[in-house]
This record gives C-alpha cells, structure tokens and sequence, in this order.
C-alpha cells in the first residue's frame, strides 16, 4: 500500500512538473535573449546546430501564436538568424533562406518600422552573400520608392548609387537560348496580360508579368482619383489590351501604355477615394492590387454591367469569372458580415487542369481529369443530399493558379472549402485514401505530397512555411482539423464495403499551396493514388467516383452535425 502511494505521489509531482513547463510558455523575450547569446559568441556559432535549434523554436513559437503583438518583431528576428547562419555557414541556400524571410516580413508588415530594415538587408544577403547585383538593386529599389520615410533610405541610395542599372535592350533575345531570367538575358521584363474580378466592395486587378519588376506606386485623390504604378524597365507586349474596362462603381478601367524607355505605366481611373493594397508574387510573376472600398452610388446607377447576375450550375466556376468580358463583367454579391449559422454554400476544386496536368497514372490517365469527374459528382451529391449551393472553381479543362481558388471561396463567402486530388507515389506500388488540412509539418512524407501538389520542390514547400503564420490566422485550423477528421472516417467506412483493400492512411496535415488563404475549413482529399494500376482503374469508374462523392458527403454531413452539437452548448 504504501509503496502505491510514493508511485502516486510521484505521478502528482511529474505532472506538476510538465504543467510548469506547458505554462511558462516561450516568449519573444526568450528568443530575443537566446538569439543575442548566440550572436555574441564565437564559439557557439560554430556549431550549426545551435543555429537550427533556435530557429526550430521560431517556426513553432510563429505556428502556435500566430496573433502575438510582437509578431513582426519575431519575423525580423528569425531572418536575422537565417542571416546570422548564412555568414557562419557560408552557404547560399541558408542566405537565400534569409532573404525570403526578410521579405515576407517586408510584405506582411509593409508598415513596421523594421520593414524598411528587413528589405534593405535583404538587399545585403543578396549583394554580399549570394554575389547577385541585380536582385540587390531591386530590393534597394524597392525599398527607397516604396518606403521613403523609412530610417534605411539613405544607407539603401548609397548602394543604389554604387551599383549598375540592368541594361536594357530592346531587340528580340535570340530563340535559341531557353534561359528565361531577363537580368542574365539583357532583355527587360514584359507585362503580359491585365486581369481582374470583384465583389461589392472589393476589386482585384492581377498584372501577369514575364519577370519580377519594380513597381513604384503614386496615388492621386482629387476629382478624379487614380492610383498609378510605374513598372521600372518593363515593356508591354505587342497584343496587351490598353484599356480594360472594368465599371464596377468602385473601379472604372485600367490603361497600360509605354511611358518611356524606361517604364511602362498602368493607370487604375476610380469612382472614388478608396483603399488599396499592393502584393509582388513569383512562379508565375504577378503583381496584385486589392482595392478596397463602397461603390459610388451615380457611377452604379449608370453602369453597364447586370447587378444581379448569377451563375447555374453549368457555370459556376471561377474560369468563366476570369473570362468574363470587360462590359459584363459580373459582380458576385457577398454579405459583408456573413452569418455562420450552419453550411449554406460549398466550394468544390477540382485539383489540376489546363497545362497542368497532375499526376498521370501508368495508363497515361491525368489527375486533372479524374479530379473534374470527381468534382461534378460531389457537387451533384451536396445539393441532393444537403440541398445547399455548391460552385466548382472550375467546370471544364482550364487551369488556374493555386492561389486564385481560394481567393473565389473567399470572395463569394463559402462556409466549406474541399480540393479534390489524386495521389502518387514514384514506385507505384502505395494506395490508399487519405485527407489533409493546411498546417505546418515536418513530415517527410506530408512535404512530398504538398510539393508535388504545390508544384514546387521540397526546399520551396519549407520557404512556405516562412509565410503560413498570417494566412493561418484565418485558416480555421481547429474546424479543418476535425472536417477532415469526419470525411476520411466516412471515406473509408463508406467505401470498404464496395470495394476491396481500401488503405486508411489517415489525416495529415502539411503547408499547401491550394489551401493558404481559405478563410473558412478547408481539406485536401487524396481519393486513390493514380500510380497504383489497380487504383488507376477506380478513379475512372464512375461507380467508384460516386461511391466517394457519396462518402465525402457523409463525412460533411457528420461535421455539420457535430459543429451545430458543439455550437448548441
């Protein structure tokens, strides 16, 4: 008896003692103080991994507080400590890793006092470190047009002043040559394509561009307000469309013209004053306006465009949005606070499609195609089933950026965001069904799924990670969690009486492309893998393709069930 109650008494002290650890929680103080320790010793440094370690802590302190106060502050600080690695190491993969950090700081805290210092040592890393000239200037540029008022504008002119401009040459690149960077080239970078879609109170104008740019922004609020961006050693193409008419009552077109030799303008004429945001992204490069603001009354009493325009089911994916004319381009009603008062609307994606084709099974059958049948048949059983809206992203074989499906979830304010794919596995012999939820993961196995689903490689799906703390803060990681939790479980359980050895691989979760942003739950759906013959052959059967809508359905429906449980407490 007695010797029960010391292992007793030693459980209560343990557990005490793993309560104390949970509380004292780490804080920005914490690493602050861990990272000056190492910064100041030799000795320490020379070790790499005391370098990881601390930077393992910043990952998991930015993914567990993704709303602290000190956010930026973090953000800077673990960039310096990329930095701080990259001069010990001498590496150019851990200084590039550094300058992506320092640039989504830059980007999601455009704002910060240190924003200013973030870029101008990026520019640095760049400069010194990588030994990369061009791509320093740009950030130097970058800094000094963008943030004028910032304390590292004259160290920024300094370096301006020293290093040369990219050459700029008119004639054609020779065709034999299949290097696409236009700094190596001598040939200035194109803008391509002028694109847009809205809601009430919102517009997004997309410039598609061949190569990054410097954009330097001027904004006029006059009578006739316009904002206007000056694209440095950027020429349009030959076929660019001049003048995009969007008459929306917040944004009456856009016009593209060659300023000079050495920019090209594009202007955004207004109804009113309104808010904007500026956004630069790579593969493909594109430079994204957001304009945010309440349409003027007169411009829309005067518009062309159909008001109430809706979508049937035949055509209701974001490529007919994209594709929309100019005159009726249409307007997709969104209550501005939307009540969360059960699933109302779904948003279904069919992964892949156009020029991507995803996987390809050994029968030569594309992911992209099967991932349509999919969605067509889910979105089918949802109405049925549910009686709720369903839009697809996309209803035909078109392609469409990651990024751009969940901004339309976004914008027409679905409750429930559901990307269907196919899995693959490089020796063909995996199978099974699995789903996953967007978080951060150190999983090997996760990883190699997000980057072949991303379209990127490994080391990109961990640049990624530097940027998933804002985009998670609206992820709803706890309520993806437990829907995807719901449709595996109802995956397999619906699918193992039709059909033999069906895998349960379970719910993982790991940093896709296709599901950053999504302001509402959100899954991936892995419904066989393509690679594996036998799988192969359901996903083209129309039995088996019903038999998973049919499951996923019942997996949604259990979600709603124990949400609305939860919500009734």
């Amino acid at each position: 008896m007695m010797k029960k109650i010391c292992i007793y008494s030693m459980l209560i002290l343990i557990l005490s003692a793993l309560s104390a650890v949970v509380a004292a929680a780490e804080t920005y103080a914490d690493l602050r103080a861990d990272y000056f320790e190492l910064s100041s010793s030799t000795q320490l440094q020379r070790q790499r991994g005391n370098w990881e370690r601390l930077l393992e802590r910043f990952d998991r302190f930015v993914a567990q507080h993704p709303l602290d106060p000190q956010l930026e502050k973090i953000l800077f600080l673990q960039a310096r400590t990329w930095d701080g690695l990259s001069k010990a190491s001498g590496r150019q993969t851990d200084a590039q890793q550094a300058i992506d950090r320092y640039l989504a700081m830059a980007e999601h805290f455009p704002h910060s006092h240190l924003a200013d210092d973030a870029l101008f040592h990026a520019g640095q890393a760049a400069e010194y470190r990588l030994q990369d000239r061009v791509t320093a200037r740009l950030y130097y540029q970058r800094l000094v047009t963008g943030m004028p008022d910032g304390d590292m504008v004259a160290e920024a002119a300094k370096r301006l002043s020293v290093l040369p401009e990219p050459v700029v040459v008119s004639r054609p690149v020779a065709a034999q040559t299949n290097q696409q960077d236009y700094h190596s080239l001598g040939d200035s970078p194109r803008l391509e394509k002028v694109r847009f879609w809205s809601g009430p109170q919102y517009t997004r104008v997309v410039f598609d561009l061949s190569a990054p740019v410097v954009a330097k922004p001027h904004y006029l609020k006059g009578e006739n307000p316009r904002l206007y961006f000056d694209l440095l050693y950027t020429k349009p193409v030959s076929d660019l469309n001049n003048v995009v008419k969007i008459r929306n009552g917040l944004v009456k077109q856009v016009r593209s013209s060659l300023f000079d030799e050495q920019r090209t303008r594009v202007v955004i004429d207004l109804n009113r004053v309104v808010e904007y945001k500026l956004v630069t992204l790579d593969n493909p490069h594109r430079l994204v306006v957001d304009l945010i603001g309440t349409p003027s009354e007169t411009a829309l009493s005067s518009r062309t465009t159909v008001s109430d325009q809706t979508f049937s089911a035949q055509d209701d994916s974001i490529a007919s949005i994209l594709d929309s004319s100019a005159d009726r381009q249409p307007t997709l009603h969104v209550p501005q606070e939307k009540q969360r008062d059960g699933v109302k609307l779904i948003v279904v994606d069919a992964g892949h499609g156009g020029k991507d084709p995803g996987a390809i099974g050994p029968n030569n059958i594309m992911e992209k195609d099967v991932t349509l049948k999919l969605a067509k048949a889910l979105a089918a059983s949802l109405r049925q089933k549910m009686g709720v809206k369903v839009l697809l992203t996309r209803s035909d074989d078109r392609y469409l950026e990651l990024r751009e499906r969940t901004d339309y979830a976004n914008r027409v304010g679905a409750d429930l965001f559901i990307s269907l794919h196919a899995n693959a596995s490089p020796q063909g012999k995996a199978y099974g069904v699995e789903t996953y939820f967007l978080n951060l993961s150190k999983n090997n196995q996760a990883a190699e799924v997000a980057a072949r689903e991303n379209g990127t490689t490994l080391q990109e799906v961990g640049h990624l990670e530097a940027i998933l703390f804002d985009l998670m803060a609206n992820a709803k990681i706890n309520e993806s969690s437990r829907l995807a939790a719901e449709v595996q479980q109802a995956m397999v359980s619906g699918l193992r009486p039709h059909f033999n050895r069906i895998k349960d691989l379970g719910v993982k979760q790991g940093p896709f492309h296709v599901l950053l942003g999504a302001t509402m739950p959100s899954v991936l759906v892995e419904a066989a893998f393509i690679s594996h013959p036998r799988e192969e052959k359901r996903l083209v059967s129309s039995d088996y393709q019903n038999q998973v809508a049919a499951a996923i359905v019942n997996g949604v429906m259990n979600y709603t069930e124990a949400i609305d449980q939860v919500a009734k407490r």
